[in-house]
């Protein structure tokens, strides 16, 4: 199966409509090989306005299709959602790692699951975020 028509079959799962513009951001976002920043996708989706990749990154975000990795006070990055994830819920059980130095992020997998437990609470979402230096940087 080609991606396209993965992510075409993924968007009317999540009762979108595979628009040319959505099949094109979900490409940019999952051929970067880390979680991609809000001005790369700027400059990968020039031809979108403003507006709309705001629209189609909220509808992405709600159907679960995508995650916000990390939020800082200059920039926003987005990483593809994996299988577990819905419209309902992000489910993800993984970290976020931040390099401090290419400032790249990450989604790292981790050995063991990740349990938060709080009384008279359902946890809905966990985010975790760590940050350090990357192997390509030390």
């Amino acid at each position: 199966m080609d991606i396209e028509t993965k992510f075409t079959a993924l968007l009317r799962d999540r009762n979108l409509k595979a628009t040319p513009k959505r099949l094109e951001l979900l490409s940019v976002v999952a051929n970067y090989n880390s979680a991609i920043p809000y001005s790369e996708i700027q400059n990968k989706l020039h031809h979108f306005d403003r507006v709309t990749l705001y629209r189609t990154l909220n509808a992405m975000l709600d159907g679960g299709i995508i995650h916000k990795a990390s939020v800082s006070s200059d920039e926003v990055y987005y990483a593809m959602c994996r299988e577990y994830c819905t419209s309902e819920c992000h489910n993800h059980k993984h970290v976020h790692f931040k390099c401090l130095q290419c400032l790249e992020v990450s989604c790292v997998d981790v050995t063991n699951p990740i349990q938060i437990q709080i009384p008279n609470v359902v946890i809905k979402q966990v985010e975790i975020e760590v940050s350090g230096v990357c192997e390509k940087c030390i």
